[in-house]
């Protein structure tokens, strides 16, 4: 569970797919941290049925691999 940075493709918006804002969100990522790329296109499923693309906004290279420790290191701490 965490955060992941998206953004709607050009031409969509919350109001032109139908979110009203209540949805619960499922993020198809990869099974492999490795294999996310910035700007990667995922597809977003609501629990209403709805299913959309979004475009994942790591920027760069530097900046997902510091969101990626910073979920292990939040994740290692609730641990302890």
């Amino acid at each position: 569970m965490g955060i992941v940075p998206l953004c709607f493709k050009a031409g969509e918006d919350a109001d032109s797919l139908g979110l009203t804002g209540h949805e619960r969100f499922t993020i198809d990522l990869p099974d492999k941290i490795s294999e996310i790329r910035p700007g990667q296109d995922v597809t977003v499923r609501t629990d209403t049925g709805k299913s959309f693309t979004c475009v994942v906004r790591f920027d760069t290279e530097v900046i997902f691999r510091f969101c990626c420790f910073f979920l292990l290191f939040s994740s290692w701490c609730l641990i302890m």
